[in-house]
């Protein structure tokens, strides 16, 4: 066993290895005996390519340039669908809707080029259900739902089914085809605030007037899916906890009752929380502290029946026949495609990157909580540092790297992510906060942040750092945090408010909360009004608690990266930050990167950023000294 300084072992885990060896894997699917996913290849700049497993072998159904995204919402999601072969997905490089025969590798255009976006596609028959937002208007786009004919040309854009909310969610229909479900919400909700579940007679001129099934004022419902008998199953928060609902033509109602969110928020047209198996039984993953639990849940019992295999975290989980597949996300290993009976075992069809890690160097999270000032319980986990043949001298204590998710309505897993054990194998150690907004801990905790954003999650990021530090597991003289979008605000605003931290990482942050209100997509435009308070009548608020105006008050240093393609953060909340910084005297490293959105995608930034990072700990927290 060698003895080596904290935050210099010499890991196995290179920036280039979280690139080139490592594909994402997304929206999981299935067509009878074949399941399809979608790859996204970081050497490729990101395209994501469509892949389709027959039970034996995988084969990528889409090469360069095909790039099956699609940008509604900004955050996309819902990019494909099939149904017995015939594939309609969006292609990025044009926005239109395209169709792929069985047998063929040359897809047809289904939209004509107008500055529309499709996505959340549900097909049936010889028509194709899309969410469409409109661009060829002024001012917000509409977002609508519409129908599309799988083999015309679609000029007009589609048949509309629905208009005049401010959003729309991926529709479902019966499989009959007589009923059509659809979600909407309006500003300034979120879709994890209020919503609403519409149904509709479906006709040949399209959908008759609707009903609300569910929903209504601090209800969130979602994940319409119908059924083999025609029951309609999804999910609301009602009761305080997404659980799921059914309404068999009686009414809608839980078919249990617990204490476990059974959803995620839906911040992209892709999810799928829950997959229908017959009329009785659906395949729910649920949240609890350790990561998630899946199971067989029947209506009839109300008893949830554990399925053997299942991982850490379970997403898209579809159904076919007697089968399922999902992605399962592991915490000793990369995620992977898994299918098989409902109850498991699951066998893999394709993981994340060819070979797992050694396990003696993967660093095991462990679930942490711990009090804040307002003295509420937060929640996180704990990776501490890993690396097999390496320990650190007794008498130190590692470096800790606080993370904080984006979102801010997100929520951070326990399953293995490469870039977590890049930090932990060279020997820091790194926590992981769900802090109070996060879910998967009911609606009370999600809404904790209501009016309190910059505010309270900032004092559970630096609570959580203290606790760390103050049982002895981190060097409370080297502590760092570091997050991207509403992480990176975190950031900005915990090295602006308090002295804990010595070093702080913003991919994309917001520093200015006027100018984000001012300027950001449809989705997010409203965002603010809960988070922090309407615009404009509080835009002093809104000014007190953007970083930008506090670099003054900076404590420690900060590294800045950003993309110059940002829609949802533009470049410039990143140049104003720097612009604030030099003008109080600080230092300042910003980094951008040409062509670059909201994530990095290109294996050369990943890798300049990442080698940035590092080297800017080792400088400023002092490794190896």
């Amino acid at each position: 066993m060698r003895t080596l300084p904290y935050g210099t072992w010499p890991s196995p885990i290179s920036p280039e290895d979280l690139t080139g060896g490592q594909v994402m894997l997304d929206e999981v699917r299935t067509d009878g005996e074949h399941t399809y996913w979608l790859e996204s290849r970081p050497r490729e700049g990101g395209r994501q390519t469509l892949v389709r497993h027959d039970g034996t072998t995988s084969t990528e159904l889409l090469p360069a340039p095909w790039n099956v995204r699609t940008r509604v919402h900004e955050y996309g999601g819902g990019a494909y669908a099939v149904v017995d072969g015939t594939v309609v997905f969006s292609h990025l490089g044009d926005d239109r809707v395209h169709r792929l025969d069985p047998g063929s590798t040359d897809p047809v255009a289904i939209t004509p080029e107008a500055n529309r976006r499709y996505a959340g596609f549900v097909l049936h028959g010889e028509h194709v259900f899309a969410v469409r937002e409109d661009h060829t208007g002024d001012g917000e786009p509409a977002n609508e739902l519409v129908r599309l004919d799988l083999h015309g040309d679609n000029a007009d854009g589609g048949l509309v089914l629905h208009t005049g909310s401010d959003f729309v969610s991926r529709p479902a229909v019966s499989p009959d085809g007589t009923d059509l479900a659809w979600v909407t919400w309006d500003h300034p909700d979120m879709p994890w605030d209020t919503t609403r579940l519409l149904r509709a007679r479906l006709t040949d001129e399209g959908a008759g007037e609707p009903h609300v099934v569910a929903g209504g004022d601090e209800v969130s419902v979602a994940q319409p899916t119908f059924g083999p008998d025609g029951a309609l199953w999804f999910v609301s928060d009602e009761s305080g906890w997404w659980l799921v609902h059914r309404d068999a033509g009686d009414g809608p109602h839980p078919v249990h009752a617990t204490e476990a969110d059974h959803a995620q928020p839906q911040w992209s047209l892709g999810m799928r929380d829950l997959a229908v198996l017959d009329a009785d039984r659906v395949l729910v993953r649920w949240f609890e502290e350790a990561g998630q639990g899946l199971g067989v849940l029947e209506a009839s019992s109300g008893v949830v029946v554990p399925s053997a295999g299942a991982g850490s975290f379970h997403d898209h989980l579809t159904a076919a026949g007697d089968e399922v597949a999902f992605k399962r996300g592991r915490t000793d290993g990369l995620p992977q495609v898994v299918r098989g009976p409902a109850g498991g075992p699951f066998r893999v069809l394709a993981s994340s990157a060819p070979t797992d890690p050694d396990p003696a160097s993967v660093s095991q999270p462990e679930p942490w909580s711990w009090t804040n000032s307002d003295g509420d319980a937060v929640h996180g986990f704990l990776n501490p540092p890993c690396l097999h043949g390496v320990t650190g001298p007794e008498d130190e204590r590692p470096p800790l790297l606080v993370l904080a998710h984006g979102g801010p309505t997100s929520r951070a897993e326990t399953s293995y992510l490469s870039s977590t054990q890049f930090w932990t194998t060279r020997g820091f150690a790194v926590l992981t906060v769900n802090y109070s907004g996060s879910t998967g801990y009911g609606r009370a905790y999600r809404n904790r942040l209501r009016g309190r954003w910059g505010v309270l999650d900032i004092d559970d990021c630096v609570t959580g750092a203290r606790s760390v530090a103050e049982a002895g597991r981190a060097d409370a003289t080297r502590l760092a945090v570091r997050g991207g979008s509403a992480g990176g605000y975190v950031v900005l605003r915990a090295m602006t408010t308090s002295d804990v931290f010595a070093a702080g990482t913003s991919l994309f942050g917001v520093a200015d909360l006027a100018a984000l209100a001012r300027d950001t997509h449809k989705f997010e435009s409203r965002y603010c009004d809960r988070l922090v308070a309407p615009w404009p009548e509080g835009e002093e608020v809104y000014r007190d608690r953007s970083p930008v105006h506090h670099a003054d008050r900076l404590h420690g240093e900060l590294l800045l990266l950003q993309g110059t393609d940002d829609r949802v953060v533009p470049l410039a909340q990143a140049e104003d930050m720097a612009a604030a910084m030099r003008a109080a005297g600080h230092d300042v490293e910003l980094a951008v990167y040409e062509g670059e959105g909201h994530g990095f995608r290109r294996p050369e930034t990943v890798v300049d950023a990442l080698e940035r990072e590092l080297a800017f700990y080792t400088r400023v927290l002092r490794l190896g000294t």
